[in-house]
């Protein structure tokens, strides 16, 4: 095994917590052998449709500086559907290794009403976000007001490097800082109040705010739609430094060399 530095993500913890095998093949095997990292990269049809709506949305806000007209918004969503997703789905039909789907890959069969369903998710999630109040917010502020938008970024939680990608964070009027994450799916997800708090000690880091208690995190639900609003308070960020340090402290223990 060639070394490399060992670092943490909410992805990596993911993968540690679902399955061993799977976190072996993801983050050590894949950097040897070409053939396990074309298969990390296959797409189950529920993240396709996330990455979609994800990629979208970070080029507007990366290339638009006021929110796009109602004609111009069904432009985009009729995009994404029947440009982008219609292009991938011919794409890894035909076998392609830039972009493949699990379920071509493994020839199972996609019921025509599945297909519809994802169709729907990624034109109703980009539909609300059109509509929601966090993006008149967002846009409100001034792009000069944006902390991030999608970009990776790093920091330190007991010596070890933590890798994170915040959908977007600004500072609004009040000058709190509000980080916000986009999701397609319905539920809440296993990890997302451990993701959210590594985004606020992330804030809290880079001298964003003063005190925790100036961050808000913003889950929003697109696909349905629903908006869960937090604060953060100290404990929290303690909690996520302290889950952090565990949780790698763990994937260490079976290393042979640490």
């Amino acid at each position: 095994m060639v070394g490399h530095a060992f670092s943490w993500s909410v992805s990596r913890h993911d993968s540690f917590a679902s399955c061993r095998r799977r976190y072996y093949y993801s983050y050590y095997a894949a950097v040897e052998d070409p053939e396990i990292q074309r298969l990390k990269r296959l797409s189950a049809l529920p993240m396709w449709a996330g990455n979609v709506v994800h990629e979208t949305i970070e080029e507007i806000l990366k290339t638009r500086d006021a929110i796009p007209s109602a004609t111009e918004q069904e432009a985009i969503v009729h995009a994404a559907v029947h440009s982008r997703m219609l292009g991938e789905w011919r794409e890894s039909e035909a076998g392609s290794r830039r972009f493949r789907l699990f379920e071509h890959e493994y020839q199972t069969p996609v019921e025509p009403e599945d297909k519809k369903i994802l169709v729907g998710i990624v034109m109703r999630s980009l539909r609300h976000f059109f509509k929601s109040d966090l993006l008149r917010e967002l846009y409100a502020a001034g792009r000069e007001r944006w902390l991030t938008v999608e970009d990776l970024v790093s920091f330190e939680v007991a010596g070890v490097n933590v890798y994170l990608r915040m959908d977007v964070a600004f500072r609004d009027r009040e000058g709190r800082v509000v980080i916000v994450d986009w999701k397609t799916g319905r539920g809440e997800g296993r990890f997302n109040e451990v993701q959210l708090a590594g985004y606020a000690l992330y804030a809290a880091r880079a001298g964003w705010v003063g005190s925790p208690e100036e961050i808000q995190t913003r889950l929003a639900y697109l696909a349905i739609p629903r908006y869960v609003q937090r604060q953060v308070n100290q404990k929290q960020l303690d909690q996520a430094r302290a889950f952090i340090q565990k949780s790698a402290g763990t994937m260490k223990s079976l290393l042979l060399d640490p």
